[in-house]
């Protein structure tokens, strides 16, 4: 099996596990290439498809297959370089609550696809909402968590539709985890003076959250920083186990690849919020 994604770290996050698990399994093989992009829309993606066609040395990609040398290439090159079975698309995550972003730019790179790798089952990659305590992009969009997860749902179904395409329903898996692992901000921690290294409680989180930064910093001091954005070890364990089931038709339950740091409680948890969310995406 042969999956590429386009896309950029929010497809990374969700397809980094996925190998170990695939490894567990009898008679599966699995390649993953990646033609990713931090913060890359799929504006973006098409309009550096146009930039390598009028410049044919511009290859923007530094891609690479697992275990293997990268290689500068562009978009039209990677699609050729594999017969591949599945080609997944995603928009950016801060773009993905809003439908106007998409278009017409999905529909351009479905059709390079479909003409480059017409073999390939085109799949949509579902994104997941934010933390719910990013309170600078919730405020400065005039959005919350729940808004911006319902949107992204609606958005994505109504693709899907219309390109008669399947979806990942990472995102519906990860807000279904939230509803379980019920995380709040540290009330105990004081975020406006904390102490050099000392962290607030996030065992509950599934996004990184909270680190310090410490060496080269702007000021030369360690920094508290914060992303809320990008998913830890647990929240890519579900949206990994979402994408095992999807794309080999097993059941995550009987997989044993346990991520370090993850509770059997929890990995239970895990494997039924990915479970139960593809079931009811298939009924």
């Amino acid at each position: 099996m042969k999956i590429l994604t386009i896309g950029n770290s929010f497809s990374d996050n969700a397809t980094f596990q996925l190998s170990q698990m695939i490894a567990l399994e009898s008679n599966l093989d699995l390649t993953i290439g990646r033609a990713s992009l931090g913060g890359c829309s799929l504006e973006k993606h098409w309009n550096l498809v146009e930039q390598s066609d009028l410049l044919p040395n511009v290859k923007p990609y530094d891609f690479h297959i697992l275990g293997e040398t990268s290689t500068p290439m562009n978009l039209r090159e990677i699609l050729a370089t594999q017969k591949w079975d599945y080609v997944t698309l995603q928009q950016v995550s801060h773009c993905s609550w809003r439908p106007e972003t998409f278009g017409p730019y999905i529909g351009k790179l479905y059709a390079l696809i479909k003409e480059l790798a017409p073999q390939a089952e085109i799949v949509l990659h579902q994104t997941w909402a934010y933390r719910i305590d990013d309170e600078k992009y919730f405020t400065e969009n005039s959005i919350n968590q729940m808004a911006m997860h319902r949107r992204i749902v609606k958005n994505y179904q109504v693709l899907a539709e219309r390109l008669n395409c399947s979806i990942i329903p990472s995102g519906v898996a990860i807000q279904q985890a939230r509803g379980k692992m019920n995380f709040v901000r540290d009330s105990n921690f004081d975020y406006a003076n904390p102490k050099p290294l000392e962290l607030p409680d996030e065992c509950k989180s599934l996004n990184i959250g909270h680190i310090w930064k410490t060496g080269n910093t702007p000021s030369g001091k360690p920094e508290l920083v914060a992303d809320y954005r990008h998913l830890n070890e647990k929240g890519c364990y579900i949206a990994n186990a979402v994408w095992f089931e999807m794309f080999t038709g097993k059941n995550i339950a009987d997989n044993s690849f346990c991520p370090a740091g993850v509770s059997e409680e929890e990995l239970k948890l895990f494997k039924e919020a990915a479970h139960q969310t593809v079931i009811e995406k298939e009924l």
